[in-house]
């Protein structure tokens, strides 16, 4: 049964920034892991931080939109950071500068060649979102647009890399122009990183034990390329890669 509340919350009564943790359904083997050092991370900056469990989306929408829509529960703050709950922070981080408030702040999804829509530039992961007072009305036309009507493989050379609501939030700050580049080392998808732009492939990564086994032996090798971009980054997240106990370890 999923929960109806907003629960773990700290509300610090002059902060203008809140970090929304959005896990929907049975996620605490993740949010138990992930959102203690977003918490910390959050306090250290003098943000407000929540762990939201209550689904705000339809029932003709998937869990993934309640992240374009969480900002309802705590109105009138001037930033959001939204963040996926399979997403570590690490505590000690830097506060997150400012940019345009116009725009919608992503990073780059570590998979670029799929996309094939002509006004999206480069594909934006939609595991790391800030947005401002002045652009929330984009992340609420692509929840309202729902699912974006396209694939990568339909041959309609219009898809977007990115289920729910990726694409949805793509095909909308890029038809605009209102999508501010984040520093990717919010969001590391370390996983998938290595496997498409450093190793042998998703189709390797799927079918070989002995090769997935040989990347997680590298993040404890102390000068391996792997340990050196996990310890270069602020968030990592575990796309295709869900051992939060393992990585909490490492990653502190």
């Amino acid at each position: 049964m999923v929960e109806t509340t907003a629960i773990k919350q700290v509300i610090t009564e002059s902060a203008d920034t809140i970090v929304l943790m959005v896990s929907i359904g049975k996620r605490s083997h993740l949010s138990n892991f992930t959102y203690p050092g977003l918490a910390a991370w959050a306090s250290l900056h003098g943000y407000s931080c929540m762990l939201v469990k209550k689904q705000m989306a339809g029932e003709d929408r998937a869990p993934h939109f309640n992240k374009l829509i969480v900002h309802r529960l705590v109105p009138g703050f001037k930033r959001y950071i939204i963040v996926d709950d399979d997403l570590m922070l690490k505590g000690g981080s830097p506060p997150i500068e400012g940019f345009d408030e116009t725009k919608i702040g992503l990073c780059k999804d570590p998979v670029q060649s799929n996309t094939q829509a002509a006004h999206v530039k480069w594909t934006a992961n939609t595991g790391f979102i800030i947005a401002y007072q002045k652009s929330l009305h984009l992340l609420e036309e692509a929840y309202l647009n729902g699912s974006y009507p396209y694939n990568c493989w339909d041959n309609s050379d219009q898809g977007i890399w990115g289920s729910h609501d990726q694409a949805a939030l793509n095909n909308v700050v890029f038809k605009k122009n209102l999508v501010h580049q984040l520093d990717w080392r919010w969001n590391y998808q370390i996983v998938v990183d290595y496997y498409v732009n450093r190793g042998k492939g998703w189709h390797k990564w799927t079918q070989s034990r002995v090769y997935r086994i040989g990347f997680y032996i590298s993040l404890l090798i102390p000068f391996s390329q792997n340990k050196r971009l996990l310890n270069q980054s602020y968030g990592l997240h575990m796309t295709m890669g869900l051992y939060p106990k393992f990585f909490r370890r490492l990653y502190k």
